[in-house]
């Protein structure tokens, strides 16, 4: 198999960042811890730090459609940070629609034992990682 690299998917909320992660042959999805938003300078050097530690390749960003496909101020601002990562880090970028995502990873979170919980911190990890998921799938 040919070596493609890691991809990085996040989940932007107001509060907390949720990620999720590829093996290098993009053949698994693997919940990161998420990130309390603590602003833009905080967001970027974080980012900055994943991609260079774990090797990321790509990025894959959540939007958040309307479930009629829509956009609205939502996609706006993601498409705002879609340029402000693009811009920073210099990696391909690729936005997902991520409908549903964050129902779904509220489904498993709920499954989940509290060890489990402790270690991802917050759902947004899973909808990340369910993101990326339907990134893969798609590609």
């Amino acid at each position: 198999m040919d070596y493609k690299g890691r991809l990085l998917a996040i989940d932007y909320g107001e509060k907390n960042i949720g990620l999720a992660c590829s093996d290098a042959l993009r053949i698994t999805v693997q919940p990161l811890p998420s990130i309390p938003n603590s602003g833009r300078k905080d967001f970027i050097r974080k980012i900055k730090s994943l991609v260079q530690e774990m090797d990321i390749r790509e990025l894959i960003l959540g939007i958040p459609l309307n479930m009629d496909g829509s956009r609205n101020e939502s996609v706006l601002r993601m498409e705002r940070w879609m340029r402000i990562l693009q811009n920073a880090l210099s990696l391909p970028l690729t936005g997902v629609d991520e409908r549903l995502s964050t129902v779904e990873a509220t489904e498993y979170w709920r499954q989940m034992n509290l060890r489990q919980q402790k270690k991802y911190r917050t759902v947004d990890s899973l909808a990340a990682a369910l993101i990326l998921e339907r990134y893969l799938k798609e590609h």
